[in-house]
């Protein structure tokens, strides 16, 4: 790991940077959990990789929040800290007027707990916890880009999906790509700032591993977001005159060679991925800006429709999460993203985090996301040019646009690891901005502390119970087995929309009308009561 100075590592006493070091430690680990873990699931393909990420993720969020809340005297806010904070309240009002409250809700605990994750980096970070933080989520990157590349080779583990490979442990190649390009930077930072020739080259060597996943991925929002990513920071770099771009030539040269044979090898030694197309990288990368037809014209579709949810709620959108439940009211005919005979007819979120944002959360709530990246983005454009620090602002500057870019095209900070491996980042890599108020904790610590625990020990606890829930539903063929599920996730529309469909009147009909409630505008579950009237 290399030792990198921050501008107030050195502030505090030595419990402060042992504590420091510990809530590095665990943003760490948490992102390794939320990469790797997985459970069996026979019914829940997608949700058995999800939900015990996000479980993940709010544990780390409740234990890094508590740790904070104990130890800071304040928290300063600047106009990035304040935009996140506004998104954050904007999010829970929309939540709580949402239709189906048990997924807006599901959706803003990944909001809530990226945003105690932010400002717990950045607690780790002005306490010599920073290259902790940043190497447990390159680690963490790693290990992602690794497995989704050993089942490209042949690795079949039960647990990963192999009809979205080479996903890994992500479940989704889309997912394992947008995760690795996040972190790509982040190995860069590594690897330009080690202090030996051995931190350098493990630098190097995760570029490569991470750059020949995101080609075997064929995700087309990925390698947009690399090709973004790599222009932008040799553009900052060069406008600002970095010292970083003039002073580690040899370092990076070194870096562009591990990515191409990162790239080389992912293009010429032979995989076991299925694919349909004969040269199926050339004709992904012809296809990158195709909206004419295929998935691409599919997403111009979704975007125009989704838009139009905007328009019936032009203040708070339809609620986080709540883009499945409300999107049969604007589907327009030839719409390949909603099938009217499937009973769960879209995916769970649009293809894209900012029309997500936009129908789901409101314009408001949209804008000061955008807020809240802009005013990271001038710090690190500022910080640049700084000899100690313009590593660490270019390594930022391409996290946030591997998240804005990628988000165009896909689901990113929907997610759980994507949420805590680019707010890690950022909380880490950057200062805080200029302080306009701060939040005094001193004398209200323990009313903190009670309402943080109570509000996201509460989330942890309801994603606890998805996850009892997909286990105890096992393969979903046992009805006594749903029921028994159903009961520690009452919000579960699939598990009461099995039982609605398997079962008699007598047990079907109050699964059938809550699977009505949850999702009202779905063809299927009206059906199914009608049936038990």
């Amino acid at each position: 790991m290399p030792e990198v100075h921050h501008p107030s590592a050195e502030r505090g006493s030595p419990i402060d940077r042992w504590l420091g070091w510990l809530v590095g430690l665990v943003i760490g680990l948490g992102a390794i959990g939320t990469v790797l873990l997985v459970i069996p699931s026979g019914m829940f393909d997608l949700d058995r990789f999800s939900v015990v990420k996000e479980l993940t993720l709010l544990v780390t969020a409740l234990i890094v929040g508590l740790v904070v809340l104990a130890r800071s005297g304040r928290i300063e806010l600047g106009v990035a800290e304040l935009c996140l904070v506004g998104f954050l309240i904007v999010s829970t009002i929309s939540a709580a007027a949402a239709t189906n409250r048990w997924i807006s809700f599901r959706s803003l605990a990944i909001t809530l707990a990226g945003t105690a994750v932010f400002f717990g980096a950045r607690f780790a970070a002005t306490r010599a916890g920073r290259g902790v933080v940043v190497g447990g989520v390159v680690l963490a990157v790693i290990a992602g880009s690794v497995s989704g590349l050993l089942q490209a080779y042949g690795w079949n583990w039960p647990l990963l999906a192999d009809t979205r490979a080479p996903g890994g442990t992500l479940g989704n190649r889309n997912f394992m790509a947008h995760l690795t390009v996040i972190g790509l930077p982040l190995a860069g930072w590594i690897a330009a700032r080690a202090r030996t020739r051995l931190g350098a080259l493990l630098g190097v060597g995760a570029m490569a591993i991470m750059t020949g996943a995101i080609v075997l991925s064929r995700s087309r929002a990925a390698w947009v977001g690399l090709g973004c990513v790599a222009a932008g920071i040799l553009l900052i770099g060069l406008v600002t005159r970095s010292p970083t771009v003039r002073v580690g030539r040899r370092r990076a040269l070194g870096m562009a060679v591990g990515m191409g044979i990162g790239a080389a090898a992912a293009l010429v030694v032979p995989n076991q991925l299925d694919w349909k197309s004969r040269s199926p990288y050339r004709d992904s990368l012809r296809d990158v800006l195709n909206y004419r037809e295929g998935s691409g014209r599919g997403r111009l579709i979704q975007y125009r429709n989704s838009l139009a949810l905007v328009a019936r709620d032009p203040l708070l959108g339809v609620g986080p999460g709540n883009w499945m439940v409300a999107y049969p009211l604007v589907t327009t005919r030839g719409d390949p993203s909603f099938d009217a005979n499937d009973p769960i007819p879209t995916n769970p979120w649009p293809s894209s985090d900012w029309v997500a944002l936009l129908a789901e959360r409101g314009p408001v709530a949209s804008l000061a996301w955008l807020g809240f990246l802009a005013s990271l983005a001038l710090v690190a454009l500022r910080r640049a040019a700084d000899p100690d620090h313009g590593t660490a602002a270019l390594a930022a500057f391409g996290v946030m646009t591997a998240v804005a870019v990628q988000g165009l095209f896909d689901a990113v900070v929907l997610l759980a690891p994507p949420t805590l491996i680019g707010m890690a980042s950022l909380g880490a890599l950057l200062p805080a901005t200029r302080s306009i108020r701060a939040v005094e904790l001193t004398g209200r610590r323990l009313r903190w502390l009670f309402w943080f625990g109570l509000v996201v020990g509460a989330l942890a606890l309801k994603s606890a119970g998805q996850v009892e829930a997909i286990l105890t539903a096992a393969d979903g063929w046992s009805t006594p087995n749903l029921v028994r599920a159903v009961r520690t996730d009452p919000g579960n529309y699939r598990l009461h929309l099995a039982i609605a469909q398997r079962a008699g009147c007598g047990t079907a009909r109050p699964h059938a009308a809550a699977a009505a409630r949850q999702l009202p505008y779905h063809p299927i579950p009206p059906r199914l009561v009608a049936r038990c009237r």
